[in-house]
């Protein structure tokens, strides 16, 4: 398994997608996801199943998706609240709805369109090249079985995006829903507010040991003592293990040569083609209609044409216009076939025979060539050999990972395997989820923690490898699981926990009781005078918050402020950071009718992308009421 993690997972592209699917594994477990083999139906569309393999598949991803943006804060439970499952099985039915619509309106994508696509991926480049290599084993931990798998699922992506794209730009607007949105997005108003902070009741409060007790015993379970492990690893680090890697001079001069496309600018030509396109399982007749245009073609640059004119006359491809011109290019930046007329056959000027690839037959003008630029041996000597010895030296703490594996399997603990290998044991002691981050191994990787605490002592040990060269085998010794602590040790805790519910309840009371008197009729001075509270005043703010930056101004009281006539009060108390606001719309400035011209653009296209989606949204379930679809929720329940 480490074999294929390490032959698969280079570059920071590929160690994100491998990382975040082995965290999902982590979480939850592969038999979370199956149990037995047989396959059943999440969904059926019009009696057409969409299977369970491929919900897991695709539910992977999105777990996986979640846990590296929400990093710890993410867990099992997180993803039912958020509902992650039925989600993600809402978006495979409508993407198989889509299809059917784009397959019904005979929407087609183009080789070229994919073609381009993962061609124009940075992920998929090395050295601002496409790479092949780096290609196919992206898309291999991205869970596809090969690269024509991926291609298939990109093409069905284009053929989606354009008929989601079609329906959303089909929206219009009329100038006065610009005009509205823009009225209620510019205009600004003046909030006053009373703020009752519960904070400023406290000294007035007095808790008894009766009352104390009784939070404690009715809350035993804010008072547990945390989770505790005893560990025990074997820390293999590529970086302890640089100082005992010899590099020769020889080593050198070697990787220099092998190596020289790092060290400056490759060779780049500049070239220009005629493309007449043909299907690759296209007609005998066809390619013979092909052959001749593009011979004709040859004949006319051959008699003096220049190849700009030809091509702009006569090219299928969309350089046409710019008589064909490709600009400069380097070395396996074009198909094989393309790229060997170019790199190996033509000089400057020279014009070739027909050439064929997989978008049509070719002609190829070569007309600028532009010679690499590389620093010599001597400049780069150095930072090399410290690479070699890197490298090297990464090299070596995957043999020291993969002897530990093997001896893992036939060993009954950490230590005795360690110890058949040469290699060291750490023990950790005890940890606890609170002194944890002390811990300079742990501490620094989220994926050991996490591991640690969740981990049973005989679990079957796993190496991790936490960096490019860095591998930790983890072992749980002992777990000390939380228990209910004494009220002796938490009882400063305990007052604090009364004292702090007791402020909450009394500032909620004392705003409601502002608020009754204010719905009296008494302004907001002789209010904070009459209940002792401080009254803030905003500047002209936005329902976004510009204008006004103050902490109470949260999103909320915007909200609310945002909905009634000036001179009124918000009918309900809204908890803010600073405390329990009571808010007072003092004043509304409309919005300017010269700002107006200003904004009228963008606030047309914000318009017309919120039309846009409205107009998606209705027209894909207008798209599900046209079809019979069904959730097995037994089947959903498993995952």
């Amino acid at each position: 398994m480490l074999e294929s993690m390490r032959k698969h997972a280079q570059g920071w592209m590929a160690k994100v997608i491998l990382g975040a699917i082995i965290l999902s594994f982590a979480l939850w477990g592969i038999g979370d996801y199956f149990t037995g083999n047989q396959v059943e139906a999440v969904a059926e569309i019009d009696g057409e199943a969409i299977y369970d393999v491929d919900f897991a598949t695709t539910y992977q991803r999105q777990l996986a998706t979640y846990a590296n943006m929400l990093g710890d804060k993410f867990s099992k439970e997180l993803a039912e609240q958020l509902g992650v499952k039925n989600e993600t099985i809402q978006t495979m039915v409508n993407r198989r709805l889509m299809l059917l619509e784009a397959q019904n309106l005979g929407l087609v994508v183009p080789d070229e369109a994919v073609l381009a696509t993962v061609q124009s991926n940075p992920a998929f480049r090395e050295s601002n090249q496409f790479s092949t290599g780096r290609y196919e084993a992206l898309v291999r931990q991205m869970g596809f079985a090969s690269a024509r798998d991926y291609e298939k699922y990109l093409r069905q992506s284009i053929m989606i995006d354009t008929l989601q794209k079609a329906i959303v730009e089909s929206a219009s607007v009329s100038d006065a829903e610009v005009k509205a949105r823009f009225n209620a997005s510019f205009e600004k108003r003046v909030l006053a507010a009373l703020i009752v902070n519960p904070e400023s009741l406290k000294p007035a409060i007095k808790v008894s040991d009766e009352q104390a007790r009784e939070w404690y015993d009715s809350h035993t379970s804010a008072y547990q003592s945390p989770l505790k492990v005893e560990l025990q690893v074997v820390d293999i680090n590529a970086k302890d293990l640089m100082d005992e890697v010899s590099i020769s001079d020889e080593d050198v001069a070697q990787a220099y040569a092998e190596r020289q496309s790092e060290f400056g600018t490759p060779e780049k030509r500049k070239a220009s083609h005629i493309l007449v396109r043909v299907a690759k399982d296209a007609s005998q007749g066809v390619l013979e209609v092909a052959q001749a245009k593009i011979e004709a073609a040859k004949k006319r640059i051959d008699a003096g044409e220049s190849f700009a004119a030809v091509a702009k006359d006569v090219s299928d491809d969309v350089t046409a216009s710019q008589g064909g011109d490709l600009g400069y290019f380097s070395r396996g930046a074009m198909v094989p076939e393309f790229d060997k007329v170019v790199f190996d056959q033509l000089k400057v000027g020279e014009v070739s025979d027909v050439v064929r690839t997989q978008f049509g037959l070719h002609l190829i003008q070569l007309n600028d060539v532009k010679a690499a630029d590389v620093k010599p041996l001597s400049e780069v000597s150095a930072k090399l050999k410290d690479e070699l010895r890197r490298e090297a030296a990464v090299d070596e703490a995957y043999r020291l990972s993969q002897d530990l594996d093997n001896a893992l399997g036939m060993e009954d603990s950490l230590q005795a395997a360690a110890a058949s290998v040469n290699l060291p044991v750490q023990k950790l002691g005890q940890l606890s989820t609170e002194n944890v981050l002390a811990n300079p191994l742990l501490g620094a990787y989220d994926e050991l923690k996490k591991k640690a605490f969740t981990a049973m002592p005989g679990d079957a040990i796993e190496i991790t490898e936490v960096d490019n060269g860095h591998f930790v085998a983890l072992e749980v010794l002992k777990r000390i699981n939380p228990k209910t602590m004494d009220y002796a040790e938490v009882v400063k805790r305990v007052y604090a926990d009364v004292t702090n519910d007791l402020a909450a309840k009394q500032a909620q009371d004392l705003a409601e009781n502002i608020l009754r008197a204010a719905q009296e009729g008494k302004n907001i001075q002789a209010l904070a005078q009459e209940f002792g509270q401080p009254m803030f005043t905003s500047k002209p703010v936005r329902s976004n918050g510009d204008g006004d930056a103050a902490a109470w101004l949260s999103s909320s009281v915007l909200r609310a402020s945002f909905g009634i006539p000036e001179g009124q009060w918000v009918n309900h108390v809204i908890p803010t950071s600073a405390g329990i606001s009571v808010v007072f719309v003092k004043q509304v400035e409309h919005a300017d009718d010269q700002v107006f011209a200003a904004e009228s653009g963008k606030v047309r296209d914000e318009t017309l992308k919120a039309k846009g989606a409205v107009r998606f949204a209705r027209w894909i379930a207008s798209v599900r009421d046209r079809h019979e679809i069904t959730i097995n929720e037994r089947v959903l329940d498993r995952f």
